[in-house]
C-alpha cells in the first residue's frame, strides 16, 4: 500500500472512458473532477479533497487483514498509519474487472532519510507507538503466512540449509563466475556466523516471550525510506503490503539494519535508536539475546544468494557484484558492531 507524495505529472479531466474512475466515484460517493498517475498509482483531485488510488495484488483476505488492522489501530489513537478509506458498503476495498482497488487520503511530506539521525529517533519513536497500539488489537483472522510468531527458529535453520544449497550451486560451476567466487569467499564466516545466531536464538527466552499476547506486534516488515513519509506530524508509516504479526523486536531489528548498513556499523546510532523506541514502549532485559541473534543472522548475505541461485533474479552479473558490495560492506565493522552488542546490552 504505496502512496505518492508529490506529482509534477499533467492532471486530466475525467472522460467517458475511464471506467475505474467512474467506479471510485460510486463506492465513494465523491466526484473525481481530475487526476494524473504515476506508475501504479492515481492521484485524484475529488470533491471530497486529494486522493491517492491503488490497486493491489493481494487476496481479499490478505487485505481484509491489512486494512482492518489499520483502522482498528487508527481507533486506538494511533496517528501514524495511512487507513484506506470506507466504501459505501464498509469495506477499506472494492473489486473492479480482476483487481482489487483501495483508497485513501493524499498525504503531503518528504520521504525519510537515515543519513539524518533526528528522521531515524523520530521513525523509532514513531515504531514504538506502532507497537505498542498493537496490544489494543485482537487478532483473530490473521492468513497463516502472515503469523510469524514463535517461527524464527524454523525460519534460521530453513535458511541454513539454504545457505548450503546455495554454496553446493557455486561450487558445481565449471567455470565459475565472478558472484559464485565472491560468494563462496564469505561462505564459511557467515555460515558460522548464522549457526551461532540460531543457538543464541535457541538458548535466550524466545519461547518464552513468543507466547506472551502482549508481545504480538502489527510489524510493518519493510521500513525503506520511501515507506514512510515525514512531515510536520511525525514519521508516517505507508505500504503495509508485507506486514505481519510478530515479536516487535522484527521491525526494531529491520529498523537497526537498515540504519547501521548506512553509517558503517556506528555504535552510537544503534544506541539513539533503541533509546528512542525504549522511551516509547520499553524493552525487557529479556529481549537483548533474542535481538542480538536477529542481528547477528547474515540476512542480507542469505537474501542475495536467495536472488542469484533460487530466484534468478534478471540482473546482471555487474548489478549482482555490485549489490554484494554495498550490501556486505564492511564486514569487519560489521563484527566490530556485534561485539559491542554483546558486550553493552546482551
Amino acid at each position: 500500500m504505496q502512496f505518492s507524495l508529490e506529482t509534477q505529472g499533467k492532471w486530466q479531466t475525467v472522460g467517458e472512458r475511464d471506467e475505474l474512475l467512474r467506479a471510485v466515484e460510486e463506492q465513494y460517493d465523491l466526484e473525481v473532477r481530475s487526476y494524473t498517475q504515476e506508475g501504479p498509482i492515481y492521484l485524484l483531485a475529488t470533491s471530497a479533497g486529494k486522493k491517492a488510488l491503488k490497486a493491489s495484488n493481494l487476496s481479499s483476505f490478505e487485505l481484509a487483514y491489512i486494512t482492518d488492522s489499520l483502522a482498528n489501530l487508527e481507533k486506538q489513537g494511533l496517528r501514524s498509519v495511512v487507513v484506506p478509506l470506507p466504501t459505501l458498503e464498509g469495506s477499506r476495498f472494492f473489486g473492479w474487472q480482476d483487481g482489487r482497488y483501495f483508497l485513501s487520503d493524499w498525504i503531503k511530506g518528504r520521504h525519510c532519510d537515515y543519513l539524518n539521525e533526528n528522521d531515524a529517533t523520530a521513525v523509532a519513536k514513531a515504531l514504538g507507538h506502532l507497537h505498542g497500539a498493537s496490544r489494543g488489537l485482537r487478532f483473530n483472522r490473521v492468513p497463516d503466512t502472515r503469523w510469524l510468531m514463535g517461527m524464527w527458529p524454523a525460519h534460521f535453520s530453513r535458511r541454513l540449509d539454504q545457505l548450503k544449497a546455495f554454496a553446493r550451486q557455486a561450487r558445481k560451476q565449471t567455470t565459475p563466475r565472478a558472484f559464485d567466487r565472491l560468494y563462496l569467499r564469505d561462505f564459511e564466516a557467515y555460515y558460522r556466523q548464522a549457526v551461532d545466531a540460531l543457538e543464541k536464538l535457541t538458548s535466550s527466552d524466545y519461547g518464552s516471550l513468543s507466547q506472551d499476547a502482549s508481545a504480538q506486534a502489527f510489524c510493518h516488515r519493510d521500513l525503506a525510506y520511501h515507506n514512510i513519509l515525514m512531515n510536520e506530524g511525525g514519521a508516517r508509516f505507508l505500504d503495509f503490503d508485507y506486514s505481519l504479526v510478530d515479536l516487535g523486536l522484527h521491525d526494531l531489528a529491520d529498523l537497526l539494519l537498515r540504519n547501521l548498513m548506512l553509517v558503517d556499523w556506528q555504535w552510537e546510532r544503534a544506541r539513539v535508536i533503541l533509546r528512542a523506541y525504549d522511551s516509547v514502549r520499553p524493552l525487557e532485559p529479556r529481549v537483548w539475546p533474542i535481538l542480538e541473534a536477529f542481528l547477528q543472522f547474515p540476512h542480507e548475505y542469505w537474501q542475495i544468494g536467495l536472488q542469484y541461485y533460487d530466484e534468478k533474479q534478471r540482473w546482471s552479473e555487474e548489478d549482482f557484484l555490485n549489490r554484494y558490495d554495498r550490501k556486505l560492506k564492511s564486514p569487519a565493522l560489521r563484527n566490530r558492531f556485534l561485539n559491542t552488542f554483546a558486550k553493552a546490552l546482551a
